[in-house]
């Protein structure tokens, strides 16, 4: 892969910081939704959490049954 121009690293690191915060406040959000989801969840199943990877990975892996 060929190196960039020196002009266009000189771009990249000028606004590097401004997309780290963004990235930085994007993850913050994501944590803040998951975390409300997760405190408005609704137990449905009583399932040992074996019990329950085991129907995830056969969800994930296609099955049918599941």
């Amino acid at each position: 892969m060929s190196e960039l121009p020196d002009n266009i690293k000189a771009i990249q690191e000028h606004f590097r910081p401004r997309f780290e915060a963004q990235t930085a406040r994007m993850e913050a959000l994501a944590a803040a939704a998951f975390a409300a989801r997760l405190a408005n969840a609704k137990v449905t199943h009583d399932l040992p959490a074996e019990e329950a990877l085991a129907l995830f990975e056969a969800h994930a892996k296609g099955e049918a049954h599941v």
